[in-house]
């Protein structure tokens, strides 16, 4: 269709409906929440025709469509974007939207057909599927540690450089620490800071300064030695790496596909 067609059709779709559903300036369109909702709601339709379609044909050909993830930029890079190839040999007729911007933990599902989380899990109603465990470590460089020294309490990174994460929705970021019955929470003042994983263990690999991150994210640099953890004895629970289904998404087969492939094909505790 033409623009001036996609116009009418929509300008008449709002009236219909009695709201508005896109937001319309000089630069950009933008979906309302009604506009979200009921996009979401009509995806939903036309994956339930595919499912009937399917059935009648016999489903021989497998679960098919696009399926929306986000996740975080590191985690999507190292985990998600490799497993890519096997997992187009066994499903071809499905294609990933891969979503890696660094967001809040607790950003809101829409638009996605799964989000994955470290941790805590997204707003709203729908399926949790676990899909392994990792820890936060503190390491640095044995550059920066024969220059600096080595912690051995919170308290004494206040006289260290830190690398902090840190996004537009949370500007200034905070380390967590815990041991047995104690919980600490730290606003060290830092020399850098980065919205992205990869950013943080290159830097802190450099000898910018100490990092807290994923084990999960710095297990290649842990075990070449580039990278040294610290302060080891806090921080040994685990946190779950997961998936969050929004429950209008979790018949969709391609969704459960790729989320039973994410699950028993992806080795989420390490790279190396």
């Amino acid at each position: 269709m033409s623009p001036t067609m996609v116009s009418t059709h929509l300008a008449r779709l709002e009236t219909r409906l009695g709201t508005r559903l896109i937001h319309r300036s000089t630069r950009r369109f933008a979906l309302t929440p009604e506009g979200h909702l009921f996009a979401d709601e009509t995806r939903a339709i036309l994956e339930a025709i595919r499912m009937a379609e399917s059935s009648i044909r016999g489903g021989t050909a497998g679960p098919s469509g696009r399926v929306a993830i986000d996740a975080p930029g590191a985690i999507g890079l190292r985990f998600v974007v490799p497993a890519l190839p096997e997992f187009r040999a066994l499903h071809s007729r499905i294609a990933i939207d891969l979503n890696v911007g660094d967001r809040n933990s607790a950003f809101h599902p829409q638009g996605f057909d799964m989000l994955l989380r470290v941790g805590v899990s997204p707003e709203g109603k729908g399926e949790l599927v676990k899909l392994g465990q990792t820890r936060f470590v503190q390491v640095a460089s044995p550059d920066y540690l024969a220059r600096r020294g080595c912690p051995s309490t919170p308290d004494e990174l206040h006289d260290h450089d830190t690398i902090l994460y840190a996004t537009m929705e949370r500007p200034i970021g905070q380390w967590r620490f815990w041991r047995d019955e104690v919980k600490r929470t730290l606003r060290p003042s830092s020399v850098a800071t980065f919205n992205h994983g990869d950013a943080i263990a290159t830097a802190a690999a450099a000898g910018v300064g100490i990092a807290q991150t994923l084990e999960m994210l710095v297990a290649s640099e842990l075990a070449a030695g580039t990278l040294v953890p610290i302060m080891t004895d806090w921080n040994r629970d685990p946190v779950d790496v997961q998936l969050f289904i929004p429950q209008d998404r979790a018949r969709r087969p391609a969704v459960r596909v790729t989320a039973e492939f994410l699950r028993d094909q992806v080795n989420w505790q390490s790279l190396i």
